[in-house]
């Protein structure tokens, strides 16, 4: 289901007015008309049933108007609904950075996936200038925006400013995205954190040594014991040239198990998203 995401709330009279490059993908893109429904994703992560009740083409204006009696009476409900639609581990990927163009594909596709955290790491294999592209922070603001509204995620997805492996590894451990301000939004990150929940880690790595199937590092093979279902995971996936073997040893050292997919060889940017969906079905289902 398409949506709006609004970076601003409703009005105390709960009107919504939408203009410039906005009013174009309403107007020309989803061709509202005065009557149609419409979904707003708002600021902290809540779906707003909105009408739309006025249409100024000359200015280039569009309000909307949010479903006061369903928005009071349904919240509860609309809230659960959108929560069960999506994915419900809390994930944080580990991108190894690589060539621009792939890192905004990851990006767009991670997004989709409903994956929370991206933390882009400089890693020995990283091309020079690669992480340079990531300071532009309002393109991938933009790419971020589009995908939520294409497929209707409801996780307000952020990507962090790029880090050495280390820096990025204590990110993780200190539990808490909430306390970076680096994110390449400028946003508080999602409230969410490894500290509330059960945690996974998980490398995948292009050799099959030290390896294990993805359900015995997710914990969820009988012989593990686990009584309950990691509620976040963060996975770490390296670039075009992959992960070398000192950045894998530290990764094993700090907790991560390594996972090899016995498929056709992946690209960087390919082993992120089957990465994504093969744990979101691991751990949602």
């Amino acid at each position: 289901m398409r949506q709006f995401v609004s970076a601003a709330l409703p009005n105390s009279k709960g009107l919504l007015e939408i203009a410039g490059k906005d009013f174009h993908y309403l107007r020309n893109v989803l061709r509202l008309q005065v009557g149609d429904m419409a979904p707003v994703s708002v600021p902290g992560g809540r779906l707003l049933q909105t009408t739309v009740c006025r249409v100024d083409d000359a200015a280039k204006k569009i309000t909307l108007q949010v479903c006061a009696a369903r928005e009071q009476d349904d919240s509860q409900e609309s809230s659960a609904a959108a929560v069960a639609s999506g994915p419900r581990t809390f994930m944080t990927l580990l991108q190894f950075i690589p060539k621009p163009q792939k890192m905004e594909l990851i990006v767009r596709q991670a997004t989709e996936c409903g994956i929370a955290n991206i933390v882009p790491v400089i890693g020995e294999y990283t091309q020079a200038g690669s992480e340079k592209a990531l300071q532009k922070s309002d393109r991938f603001e933009r790419i971020i925006r589009e995908a939520r509204q294409q497929s209707g995620s409801q996780v307000e997805t952020k990507i962090f400013e790029p880090q050495k492996l280390e820096r990025a590894l204590e990110l993780i451990e200190g539990g808490d995205f909430g306390q970076e301000q680096n994110s390449l939004q400028g946003q508080e990150a999602a409230a969410a954190t490894f500290s509330s929940a059960p945690a996974a880690k998980i490398v995948l790595y292009e050799r099959g040594e030290k390896t294990m199937p993805l359900s015995a590092a997710l914990g969820l093979s009988a012989d593990c014991g686990n009584k309950e279902k990691p509620g976040a995971c963060v996975f770490a996936i390296g670039s075009e040239g992959g992960i070398s073997p000192a950045e894998f040893e530290l990764l094993l050292e700090r907790g991560f198990k390594a996972v090899h997919f016995n498929t056709n060889i992946l690209r960087c940017e390919t082993a992120a998203l089957y990465a994504a969906a093969a744990i979101q079905s691991a751990l949602d289902n």
